[in-house]
């Protein structure tokens, strides 16, 4: 029978809750990442183990994205200190006018 602590430590890791920070600091530099010009039309939406959620707001900018996505997902990476990020998933969708 394990212990707690030994139970708690294995959520720890299996969870990778602390890799959070890292993903989180790195995330922080997305306008770095994309360039001022692009950072402009998409924005980080989230993050589930590997994989970064952007939102672009037209098409262009999530094709331009799609293009980019290794160059983009390196320097999360690099930023982050390890590789953290493998997929970068766009989704298309303008802000609603609640969002404005």
């Amino acid at each position: 029978m394990k212990s707690v602590r030994n139970l708690v430590e294995d959520l720890w890791s299996d969870l990778e809750i602390n890799k959070f920070p890292s993903r989180r600091r790195a995330l922080e530099r997305w306008s770095q990442a994309t360039g001022e010009r692009i950072s402009t039309y998409c924005f980080v939406e989230g993050f589930t183990e590997s994989t970064v959620v952007v939102r672009a707001l037209n098409p262009a900018v999530a094709m331009e994205l799609r293009y980019r996505s290794r160059e983009i997902i390196a320097f999360l990476n690099e930023s982050a200190g390890e590789e953290l990020f493998k997929i970068l998933k766009i989704v298309v969708r303008p802000t609603s006018h609640r969002e404005r």
